[in-house]
């Protein structure tokens, strides 16, 4: 059997074909879920007037923001405000000391290469530190110590917003 131009290209186009109709049925049923989704979950109560003063909202950054270098309006908090905390209770164990969080940017084996990134996590804001290897002849840069999960999260999102990736440890 010996199949002619026309034969092959008659294939060809029934192949095409074919592929733009399960394209398209994916692309219609995918659409319909997603607005099925977005109906079937419940709206949230809207936050109170104090929280929203007191949490800064993350800006998501386009890609001509991020090659413009302008820095996001959202920073850190200076020092975390007092917490009022209850007396504690005699039935009521006394709550653990949390552990400060660092991030940590890098792992260089080179220390001027980690005194030069901490040096540049600094001018960005950022208290950083260098800490010296261990076993595995490493220098590590670390942001922090921070306080508590939410600063941990802000500081996140700028380190993110300036092209850090970051590990969390406690």
């Amino acid at each position: 059997m010996t199949l002619e131009g026309r034969h092959l290209l008659g294939i060809f186009f029934a192949v095409v074909l074919l592929c733009a109709v399960f394209f398209t049925l994916g692309f219609v049923l995918g659409r319909n879920q997603a607005a099925s989704l977005r109906t079937a979950t419940p709206p949230s109560a809207p936050p109170s007037s104090a929280t929203k003063a007191a949490e800064p909202q993350p800006r998501d950054l386009t890609f001509y923001d991020r090659v413009d270098g302008s820095k996001p309006a959202e920073s850190l908090p200076a020092t975390q405000p007092p917490v009022e905390q209850p007396a504690p209770t005699a039935a009521a164990p006394p709550a653990p000391s949390a552990q400060p969080i660092y991030l940590q940017v890098a792992a260089m084996s080179q220390e001027a290469d980690a005194k030069r990134m901490a040096a540049e996590l600094k001018k960005l804001g950022f208290d950083s530190e260098v800490r010296p290897p261990k076993d595995d002849r490493l220098y590590r840069v670390l942001v922090g110590p921070l306080e508590n999960d939410e600063l941990a999260a802000a500081a996140r999102r700028r380190l993110e917003a300036h092209g850090f990736k970051d590990i969390v440890r406690r």
